[in-house]
């Protein structure tokens, strides 16, 4: 009697360690980053095989999906990086409390090898940012848009012009706590003063990067930044005959603290 109560109990013990004892590793593919733990949840970070067009699993690199694995749910997938068909790492994973926000916030620093027919001289640059709501994790739009991707870019004269700032942890904290990403996705413009002579670049969604304007700003120059994506802000002033909006990096903007 004694050993057949003794069975039953290490079975009650054992049992949820079996059903709830999966691992990163159960979905196949191949692990592109260590496994991470984020509020009871543990994120994994897997290998995936694109399709082609006929249905057969294409011969480029994989590309790399994230998945959640909780006691509360299956094995779900969350979210797949940017593909362009060459190779993807993920650069670095960690979570940071938000002030603003007042939660703790997970972030992922991914990249890819540039496609030689696009015009950047370094690797392509994402971050993501992922959050609980109901209870699962997911991406975080809004956040996420304010770092959207990009590399490094030369001019028509073969100078440097553009750096994508958020390549590590510590530039993605340092911009965590700026003015920028606490209004990210809000309808509310935030005045600036901008700092230095520089240039602008023309479109409504995003700047064209290879064709900057002959308009520029010089020092002292008062803005108000409607939209900031990537390291840049999209910029509205008053010029003598009418408001113009236009392009400019982030970097060339000072902000008070608090507006």
């Amino acid at each position: 009697m004694f050993k057949l109560l003794t069975f039953m109990i290490l079975c009650v013990l054992v049992l949820p360690a079996a059903v709830f004892g999966r691992t990163c590793d159960d979905l196949g593919g191949g692990q592109a980053y260590q496994p991470m733990d984020f509020n009871g949840s543990t994120v994994c970070f897997v290998f995936t095989k694109t399709p082609t067009e006929e249905g057969q699993l294409s011969r480029d690199p994989d590309g790399i999906a994230i998945y959640s694995l909780s006691k509360s749910e299956k094995s779900r997938l969350v979210y797949e990086f940017p593909y362009a068909g060459t190779k993807g790492k993920i650069n670095d994973a960690f979570a940071i409390f938000v002030s603003a926000a007042s939660e703790e916030m997970f972030f992922v620093i991914h990249s890819v090898e540039a496609p030689r027919a696009w015009d950047v001289i370094s690797d392509v640059y994402d971050v993501s940012v992922f959050v609980f709501e109901g209870g699962a994790l997911v991406r975080d739009e809004l956040r996420s848009g304010f770092f959207d991707m990009g590399g490094d870019m030369k001019d028509n004269v073969g100078e440097l012009s553009y750096v994508y700032p958020y390549k590590d942890k510590i530039s993605v904290s340092k911009a965590v706590r700026s003015i920028l990403f606490e209004v990210a996705g809000m309808p509310v413009p935030i005045s600036g003063v901008v700092k230095e002579k520089s240039f602008l670049y023309g479109s409504d969604t995003e700047p064209v990067i290879q064709e900057p304007s002959r308009v520029y700003l010089i020092k002292g120059d008062e803005v108000a930044v409607e939209q900031s994506m990537a390291g840049w802000c999209k910029v509205s002033f008053v010029t003598k005959v009418k408001r113009v909006q236009k392009w400019m990096q982030c970097k060339s903007i000072a902000f008070s603290e608090r507006q």
